[in-house]
């Protein structure tokens, strides 16, 4: 990230904290309302719920823009009346009839106003709560992933979308709020943006979002921004209403923040700017393999041409496609004799195989199926249906490539692969002579976190440590799940002063991130150990060292990072 780019999204983030405390203004002026009706005992179910739910997003966000008092108390009377909503909601008859609360919540409630103030006069720019710090190392590490993983939230009232940006934004996210008034401004930032977007935004909102949508964004790039929908109902009316409108995905409060930030990711990954997939083109007829290559090149795919029917089984290996087109006739070769061929290779069993050919015989067709291709497209085919085609199947050959060869918790590489990723590395460092990393990563005590929240809260907090660290490295490096609570990432071209530098600050924005297990909180930090991999003459003694510096990190009072160094260096020093 340059230097004018983190100003400007400090200015932005400075631009949210402002508007927070506008908001939260304005949110206790109605709590205050609230706060009358219960004095008088005319509360009613829909304010009751509407009280809850603007205390639950205060006391999740107020601590981030600097205001932790304010935080504490909303969270304290949101507990309180958390067993009222969940108890009443059980029972039909109390559906019109006024709530009774204790007087006190009322007094509880009407004491926000002055933390509110107390806050505002206190919160300094400078805070770190009002800037989360972020991963500068003197611009020499550019994560492109969190550059990548953008959020445009959508509104015609910001208020309440602030809040859950602000939250976004500790997951890496690059976050930006904009009214739907200001359509020049949406315009303008959707032309700046690369890769792909998601659009955020409520419920209520969601028909004037998919209409900007439609209005300001040509058809074929609707995928690359996807509308994620945010309500308040969760009923199967009101998710049949949000999917009939056209939303991609939707999520309900309370807002499970971990589980949207992993899907705002995948929608990111699978949508983004980078190819959609590899294909591999069969054809004597150059000039129209060539054509294919151009159109899918245009749609955003890498492709590679094959005229010569001998060198394919090498281009295979290069070039390693998710999906292979190929003519039935080539010539003095058969199409469908090569793609027998390729199945004798196990690492190819699975890999799709679709034969483009003039053949119109259906019987012809099928027997030519029967001998190991997936498809059949009649030429001629448009531009349009090619694409769409080689589309779906890019997309779910890696699907199935992910299910073999990630981890289903995190999405992240398996222990094999990479330990793999490490031995590549070395010898990508010996052919360029660059320097790079290999760090082991611990989350601390966490036998501690799945003994006292349990292991399904053990797995979000394994989940959002994968998450955050795809959003702030580069996809040049190499994330991995080596065991449990252990993670193995490879740093290309990183020496271990930067390395350093990077890991301690995903360190201290994990440590910041708050979970939640019913009416309790609870917060996890991480250690970790770096070894440099160019000093081994084998990958596997740099991940040794890089556990051994681990081990060190842990014995010295975890929650850090050290670097390995070796026994003749210490003995130097």
């Amino acid at each position: 990230m340059t230097a004018a780019a983190h100003d400007q999204l400090q200015k932005r983030l400075k631009l949210l904290q402002d508007r927070f405390i506008e908001r939260a203004q304005s949110d206790v002026e109605t709590l205050g309302h609230f706060a009358r009706q219960i004095e008088q005992q005319q509360l009613s179910r829909q304010d009751l719920v509407e009280c809850y739910q603007l205390l639950h997003r205060m006391a999740g966000s107020a601590g981030t823009f600097g205001l932790p008092e304010l935080g504490a108390a909303a969270r304290s009377i949101e507990n309180q009346l958390r067993t009222v909503v969940e108890a009443k909601a059980r029972h039909a008859e109390w559906q019109d009839a006024p709530v009774a609360l204790p007087a006190d919540i009322a007094m509880q409630i009407h004491e926000l106003t002055a933390l509110v103030q107390k806050g505002t006069d206190e919160t300094k720019p400078e805070s770190t709560h009002a800037h989360p710090r972020l991963h500068q190392a003197e611009n020499a590490y550019e994560g492109s992933h969190g550059m990548k993983v953008q959020v445009m939230a959508l509104a015609h009232n910001t208020g309440y979308l602030s809040n859950l940006m602000a939250d976004l934004q500790g997951y890496g996210f690059a976050c930006e709020l904009i009214l739907l008034q200001e359509s020049e401004a949406a315009i303008k930032s959707l032309n700046k943006r690369s890769g792909a977007t998601i659009l955020l935004c409520q419920d209520s909102d969601l028909a004037d979002v998919l209409g900007f949508r439609s209005d300001h964004i040509e058809k074929n790039e609707h995928r690359r921004f996807p509308v994620v929908g945010i309500g308040r109902q969760n009923t199967f009316e009101s998710l049949y209403h949000v999917a009939e409108q056209g939303a991609t995905a939707y999520f309900s409060e309370p807002l499970d923040m971990p589980a949207l930030a992993e899907r705002i990711e995948s929608l990111a990954l699978e949508r983004g700017s980078r190819p959609q997939g590899r294909v591999l083109i069969v054809d004597d007829d150059k000039e129209l393999g060539e054509r294919y290559c151009l159109v899918l090149n245009n749609a955003g795919m890498k492709t590679k041409l094959v005229s010569d029917p001998t060198k394919m089984m090498s281009a295979l290996s290069a070039f390693e496609p998710d999906i292979v087109l190929m003519d039935v006739q080539l010539r003095a070769h058969s199409g469908v004799t090569l793609a027998r061929m390729i199945r004798y290779e196990p690492r190819w069993l699975g890999l799709p195989i679709v034969y483009l050919s003039s053949e119109d015989n259906p019987e012809t067709q099928l027997d030519a199926l029967a001998k190991g291709a997936d498809e059949f497209l009649v030429k001629p085919v448009t531009d349009e249906y090619l694409i769409r085609s080689v589309r779906i199947r890019c997309y779910r050959a890696r699907q199935l490539s992910d299910l073999m060869n990630r981890d289903s918790l995190t999405g992240l590489l398996k222990h094999s692969l990479i330990k793999q990723e490490v031995e590549r590395e070395l010898a990508r460092c010996r052919r360029s002579g660059h320097l790079s990393c290999v760090v082991m990563l611990d989350l601390d005590h966490f036998k501690k976190v799945n003994d006292t929240w349990g292991h399904g809260q053990g797995d979000i907090v394994i989940r959002t440590l994968a998450h955050l660290l795809r959003n702030r490295l580069r996809e040049s490096d190499t994330i991995g799940r080596y065991g449990g609570e252990e993670f193995l990432v490879v740093l290309s071209d990183c020496p271990t002063e930067q390395a350093k530098e990077l890991i301690d600050d995903i360190r201290a924005r994990f440590s910041e991130l708050v979970f939640t297990s019913g009416d309790d909180s609870f917060q996890v930090t991480m250690s970790a150990g770096i070894a440099a991999i160019n000093d081994f003459p084998l990958a596997s003694e740099a991940i040794e060292a890089a556990d051994q510096a681990l081990y060190e990190r842990k014995q010295a009072g975890r929650n850090g990072v050290s670097v390995y160094q070796r026994q003749d260096e210490n003995q130097d020093d």
